[in-house]
């Protein structure tokens, strides 16, 4: 028997069909294990930012890898003047910020401090429009495109990694939830492309629309209590979705994709990003990706930095006036030899993220340290009384949402009041 057992451990794992063969190891447990698998990655030595002062207790800074250390400053400038002005978040992410379960009170700390009110950028179609709380939203019969699922050369995704065209009968139905902030619709805009033009019905108005592959907005700027879309079917439109916000203030954009790595975005043309900024500025343009990345088999991100650099450098040069804030991967926990842990490379994984932001010259902020580290997850998926995490130690609760935005909040408006105490005293 062990002659066979030595027999079987020389020939190599292989596949036939769904038959997938695993060498036997009859001495495993005599060998010595790594305690931890090692990246084949380089990590350079941290920069610290000259305008990374000792951060007080409770606050983790963001890093600012800019030449000149102004990484913030367009983001802060547009704040001071947002009573006048308004003032755009697009928040790029996968599954963590999914139905604004972290974005919602995010979204309304920064509107009741500085200003703004709506939701912001809502998708025609969304897999989330049924938990989604800040928003109800229904839509039928839209076939949808996206940078995750089905693509088609012929349909080019919007700024928000979706696209959706029209089929007999379709309609979208958009209407505020009763909260302060949410509770009507201040001005709506209608991105769309790839037209030959024809006409979009929107409540009991009926809209032209232009003939242009590139992207377009139709602004309604009275208020409204609800939005009903709907595309003849005889129009061959290509449609985006909807921003509804206020004409001063905040507003906080989720484009969040569930299962996307940040390398989805490269599926959308860079002249879309482009366009984009010129009819609808953002002020701050943030990439919050990672949980699609980590795993418990990671042996190295090569991929991951080759993928995601790429992205880095489009959006900066579509976006060359906003401010660029890349956030580190948040905590997450796997069953680990019996015992539920932070992932084994997680914070090889931040290294990464941070290395690219230095690379890149853009701004970084560490979550998974502002959440407070190893077992983060853990911990509070394990809390007795309204947890803040789930129990697959990977995704937020509402309370934990709550909890992420307000260490945000606190990380912002301290920077924020850094940059301007050194204004002054320039």
């Amino acid at each position: 028997m062990v002659i066979i057992l030595l027999a079987l451990y020389l020939i190599p794992e292989f596949d036939i069909g769904n038959f997938h063969f695993k060498r036997i190891n009859i001495i495993a447990d005599i060998l010595k294990k790594e305690t931890k698998t090692k990246t084949d990655i380089v990590i350079l030595k941290k920069i610290i930012p000259v305008f990374a002062d000792t951060c007080k207790a409770g606050i983790t800074c963001i890093e600012d890898y800019t030449a000149d250390t102004s990484g913030m400053t367009d983001f802060f400038d547009a704040l001071s003047l947002s009573k006048k002005q308004i003032v755009r978040i697009a928040w790029f992410g996968d599954s963590y910020v999914e139905g604004d379960i972290m974005l919602d009170p995010l979204r309304d700390s920064l509107q009741s401090i500085f200003g703004g009110s709506g939701v912001g950028f809502v998708p025609i179609t969304s897999e989330v429009a049924g938990f989604r709380e800040t928003i109800r939203h229904s839509f039928s019969n839209w076939e949808t495109y996206s940078m995750v699922g089905t693509r088609d050369d012929t349909h080019p995704l919007g700024f928000g990694g979706y696209t959706v065209t029209a089929k007999a009968g379709n309609k979208v139905l958009y209407s505020p939830i009763r909260r302060k902030r949410l509770n009507q619709f201040p001005s709506v805009k209608v991105f769309y492309g790839n037209s030959a033009g024809g006409y979009l019905l929107v409540n009991d108005d009926t809209l032209k629309l232009s003939a242009t592959q590139k992207l377009s907005v139709i602004s309604i700027t009275k208020p409204l209590d609800a939005v009903r879309l709907s595309i003849l079917d005889s129009t061959r439109t290509d449609l985006y979705g909807v921003s509804i916000e206020g004409n001063t203030g905040v507003t906080v954009d989720n484009f969040s994709m569930r299962g996307n790595s940040g390398i989805g975005l490269a599926y959308v043309n860079e002249s879309m990003y482009k366009s984009v900024d010129s009819l609808h500025h953002y002020n701050l343009v943030v990439l919050s990706y990672g949980l699609n990345v980590a795993s418990e088999k990671a042996k190295n991100y090569t991929w991951y930095i080759k993928g995601m650099t790429n992205v880095i450098r489009m959006i900066k040069r579509a976006f060359p006036h906003s401010t660029i804030l890349l956030v580190g991967c948040s905590d997450r926990a796997a069953n680990i030899n019996g015992e539920y842990q932070t992932l084994p490379m997680l914070k090889e994984l931040i290294d990464v993220q941070r290395q690219m932001a230095v690379d890149n010259q853009i701004c970084f902020w560490n979550l998974f340290e502002a959440m407070g580290g190893d077992s983060t997850m853990v911990n509070w998926a394990n809390m007795e009384r309204c947890p803040y995490a789930n129990k697959d130690y990977t995704h937020l609760t509402f309370y934990g949402g709550k909890k992420v935005a307000d260490i945000l909040i606190g990380t912002l408006l301290y920077e924020k009041e850094k940059y301007d105490g050194k204004k002054k005293s320039r």
